[in-house]
């Protein structure tokens, strides 16, 4: 599990640095920020519960904001995978 989010996280990181959307960065770092909070449970062995709830969270966030630069798709695949 953990492999396979830290690939989302770099992916990300990959969407931050080569969006051509000035409106997106923005987004992007809020993700980071929402991810980091979710590694952090994971990698402490947080119960299942709260990581879920910080999982729900990332959904809300994602749910409610939209990405301008098709290169979003590479972090959207690798969160499918998580």
């Amino acid at each position: 599990m953990e492999k396979e989010f830290a690939l989302f996280i770099a992916d990300l990181e990959y969407g931050l640095k080569n969006t051509k959307c000035a409106e997106d960065r923005n987004l992007y770092e809020k993700y980071l920020a929402q991810a980091a909070c979710i590694m952090g449970k994971i990698i402490l062995g947080a119960p299942k519960t709260e990581i879920f709830e910080e999982i729900d969270t990332n959904e809300r966030l994602w749910g409610n904001t939209w990405l301008q630069d098709p290169v979003y798709k590479k972090s959207a695949n690798s969160y499918k995978k998580f």
